[in-house]
C-alpha cells in the first residue's frame, strides 16, 4: 500500500478528470455519487484517516502490510493506487505499464520495492503495451481475466498472455464499457467458488464462463455506490467492504461471506476503492495447490 501524501493535491484542479482520468461518476438517477476531481480537492486529513482504517482491518485480518518505498524524486499523484503495480499470479509478479503519463515511474518504485521484499518478477510490460493491476484477475489456478479499456490495449494483453502461458494460465479478454478503465469496477471474486459481479458491465459470454465454471454469481445492488463492488476479499468468504454498500452486503452475508466494513467515501472521491488501493502478494497458504504461495486472486 502507500499512505496518500500531498502528492494527491498536485494535480491541476482544470485537470482532475482529464489527466487523471480515474472513474467519477457524478450522477445516476438524479441523485449525486462523487463529487468528482473536477470539483473541490480532496480532504487529504480524511483520505489518510480512511486509508489508515484499510490498512488497520488489514492487520486485524492477520495480514502484514508493507508500504511502497518512497521516491526520491517526482509527485505521481496517483500512486496510491497501488494494485495497479502489477498482476500477481501464485509464482510471482508480473509489472505493469502505465498508459496514462502522470503515472510513467510509478514501476520503476514497484520494481524496487518487490525486489527489497524477495516478490519473484515474473515479466514486465513494455514497448507498446499498456497493462493496469486493476483490470486483472484469477479465476483458479489456470484462467485469469483481464479487461481491455483505454488503460488496457491489445499490445499489452499480448504480452501478458505470452507471460501467462509460460505459468500454464489462461488468459481470458473482456471488453469493458467506454466509461470504463479496469474490470475491477464490474468483477471480484469472493470465494473460490463465489464472485460479485455487475451484469449490466460484463458480457454475457463472461457470465456464461462463470456459470461454467460453477462460481456463484452475487450482483452489485445497483442502489449502492457504483464503486461498492471494488472490495477485497481477505481470505476465501471473508471479504473488506464499503460501508456504504449496505444492500450490497447484506446479499454477501446472506449468501455465506462474512464482510468487514471500512470507510472509503474520499477515497471515492479519488476514483478508486479498496480493491485500488492495496496490491495482495503472499498467502500463508496458497487455496490453488501451486508451488508458490504468492497471492492467488482478487
Amino acid at each position: 500500500m502507500h499512505r496518500p501524501g500531498e502528492e494527491v493535491l498536485q494535480i491541476p484542479k482544470d485537470q482532475y478528470e482529464v489527466e487523471a482520468g480515474s472513474l467519477r461518476l457524478r450522477e445516476v438517477h438524479g441523485r449525486s455519487l462523487s463529487k468528482g476531481r473536477g470539483q473541490d480537492p480532496p480532504d487529504l486529513g480524511l483520505l489518510q484517516a480512511q486509508h489508515d482504517g484499510i490498512a488497520e482491518a488489514l492487520r486485524k485480518a492477520g495480514a502484514e502490510v508493507l508500504m511502497l518505498d518512497q521516491p526520491e524524486s517526482g509527485v505521481w499523484p496517483d500512486r496510491m493506487f497501488t494494485r495497479d503495480l502489477g498482476m500477481v499470479l501464485p509464482g510471482g509478479v508480473i509489472l505493469s505499464r502505465f498508459a496514462l503519463y502522470l503515472r510513467q515511474g510509478e514501476t520503476r518504485i514497484a520494481q524496487e520495492t518487490l525486489g527489497r521484499i524477495g516478490v519473484p518478477i515474473l515479466g514486465a510490460i513494455h514497448g507498446q503495451g499498456f497493462m493496469e493491476g486493476g483490470s486483472f484477475a484469477l479465476l483458479d489456478s489456470r484462467t485469469a481475466a483481464v479487461g481491455r479499456s483505454e488503460r488496457v490495449n491489445d499490445a499489452g494483453i499480448e504480452q501478458l498472455r505470452q507471460l501467462l502461458r509460460i505459468q500454464e494460465v489462461e488468459l481470458l479478454t473482456i471488453d469493458m464499457p467506454s466509461d470504463k478503465i479496469h474490470l475491477d469496477e464490474a468483477f471480484l471474486m469472493l470465494d473460490t467458488d463465489k464472485a460479485l459481479v455487475n451484469p449490466r458491465l460484463l458480457p454475457h459470454w463472461f457470465l456464461k464462463a462463470l456459470h461454467e465454471r460453477n462460481i456463484t454469481m452475487l450482483a452489485v445492488d445497483p442502489e449502492d455506490p457504483p464503486l461498492t463492488i471494488n472490495a477485497l476479499a481477505v481470505a476465501p468468504g471473508k471479504v473488506l467492504f464499503s460501508s456504504e454498500g449496505c444492500r450490497t452486503a447484506e446479499l454477501l452475508q446472506k449468501n455465506g461471506i462474512e464482510v468487514i466494513p471500512v470507510e472509503v467515501s474520499e477515497i471515492y472521491k479519488m476514483g478508486g476503492g479498496i480493491h485500488c488501493v492495496t496490491l495482495p502478494l503472499v498467502r500463508e497458504e496458497d487455496p490453488f495447490g501451486r508451488a508458490s504461495a504468492v497471492t492467488p486472486r482478487q
